[in-house]
C-alpha cells in the first residue's frame, strides 16, 4: 500500500505540472501503474515486458522454465528420430508452439556432445550460399575447419563461390561424422522458404547435415510440390496438441514463478482463480499463443482493479468476469 499512496502521490504532482503531451503521460502513468502491480507481486521489473506472460513481446527467447512439456507424445517421437539419426519436420498451425520447443532444442542440443547445432535465422533473405555458410560457420565455433587450399578462394574461412561453399559443406560434414557426431541444421516458417533454397537444403541433407524443419500444415504442402524428393526425406510430426486447462494453469504458474525469481514446484496459479484458467482455456482452445495473450490482459486488467481500488495485493484475483469490466486508469 505504501508503494500504491507513492504512486498516486508522484501523479498527482506529474497533474499540476506541465505535461509532455496526453498519450505520452497516459504511457508513462500506465507503465508505473503496470510495474507497481508486479511489485505487489513480489517481483521486479525494469520494463513492462518483464513482466508475466510478456515474453514474446521482448527481444529475448521463452525462457527454459517457462515451457509447458504438455505434448508428450511428440516430445518421445521427435527425440527419437533425432537419436536415429533422421531429418525431421515439425508441422502445426501458428501458435501452437513450434518456436518454442524450437528453442528447447537449440537450448538443450546446444549442450549435448554428440551434436553441433546451427539455426537459419532468416529464411525469408537466406540465398544458397548463406545456407551453407551457416553450416560452416556452426561447425568452425564447434572447432572443425576445412582445408583452404582445395579451394580457388577464400573469405572469413568461407569458399566465395556457391558451388565450393557447397563442396566445402561436403568437406566439413566428413569431419563432423569422424567424430560420430550429428550436425543439425534448424529453419524455421518453411511456408516462406524460397523456392531456390529448397535444393541446397537437399544438397546440404544429402551431403549429411540433419535437418529439423518446422513450419505450417502449407509449408509442409509446399515443400512437397517444389522439391519432392526432399519431402520424402523428412519425418514429419503433425499437429502439437493444444493445451488443457491444466496446461493453461501450469503456464501461468510458471510464469508468475519466474517472475518472482522462484523456482516452479508444481504450484497452482495464485492470481487466477479455476475458474478464469477454464475459461481462458474455452476462449483459446488452448492454443499456446492465444493463452499467453489472454493471461496478459487479465493481468493488465487486474493490475487496474489493484489501483482503483488500493486493495491489499493478496485480495486480488482474476476472474471470467474481469475481462467485461469497463473503466479507465484514473481514480
Amino acid at each position: 500500500m505504501d508503494r500504491l499512496e507513492s504512486l498516486r502521490s508522484e501523479e498527482e504532482d506529474r497533474a499540476e505540472s506541465a505535461t509532455a503531451g496526453v498519450l505520452l503521460d497516459q504511457l508513462q502513468e500506465v507503465e508505473q501503474r503496470l510495474l507497481a502491480f508486479g511489485e505487489a507481486l513480489g517481483g521486479t521489473a525494469d520494463t513492462v515486458t518483464d513482466l508475466p506472460f510478456t515474453e514474446e513481446a521482448g527481444l529475448d527467447h521463452m525462457p527454459e522454465p517457462l515451457y509447458v512439456r504438455h505434448d508428450t507424445e511428440m516430445l518421445n517421437q521427435v527425440t527419437s528420430w533425432l537419436l536415429q539419426d533422421q531429418h525431421i519436420g515439425l508441422v502445426s498451425p501458428y501458435g501452437t508452439g513450434k518456436t518454442a520447443f524450437r528453442e528447447i532444442v537449440l537450448r538443450d542440443l546446444s549442450k549435448h556432445e554428440g551434436f553441433v547445432i546451427t539455426h537459419l535465422d532468416n529464411p525469408r533473405e537466406t540465398t544458397p550460399r548463406k545456407l551453407y555458410q551457416t553450416v560452416l560457420t556452426a561447425a568452425y565455433a564447434a572447432g572443425y575447419s576445412i582445408d583452404q587450399r582445395n579451394y580457388s578462394q577464400v573469405r572469413d574461412g568461407i569458399p566465395w563461390a556457391t558451388a565450393e561453399a557447397k563442396d566445402a559443406v561436403h568437406e566439413i560434414v566428413r569431419r563432423v561424422r569422424e567424430d560420430e557426431k550429428t550436425l543439425l541444421l534448424v529453419v524455421d516458417e518453411i511456408e516462406v522458404l524460397e523456392a531456390d533454397l529448397l535444393s541446397p537444403l537437399q544438397v546440404a541433407g544429402d551431403a549429411g547435415v540433419r535437418l529439423f524443419l518446422t513450419g505450417t500444415p502449407e509449408g509442409k504442402r509446399r515443400v512437397a510440390e517444389i522439391r519432392g524428393t526432399l519431402d520424402s526425406r523428412l519425418r514429419y510430426y503433425e499437429g502439437i496438441d493444444p493445451f488443457s486447462p491444466e496446461d493453461v494453469a501450469e503456464y501461468a504458474a510458471r510464469s508468475l514463478a519466474y517472475f518472482r525469481d522462484e523456482p516452479y514446484e508444481g504450484q497452482a496459479p495464485d492470481l487466477f482463480t479455476r475458474a478464469a484458467i477454464e475459461d481462458i482455456h474455452e476462449r483459446t482452445d488452448g492454443n499456446p499463443r492465444e493463452v499467453r495473450i489472454e493471461c496478459r490482459e487479465l493481468f493488465t486488467r487486474a493490475a487496474f482493479v489493484w489501483y482503483r481500488t488500493g486493495q491489499d495485493i493478496s485480495r486480488i484475483q482474476i476472474t471470467p468476469e474481469l475481462r467485461h469490466r469497463r473503466f479507465g486508469m484514473g481514480r
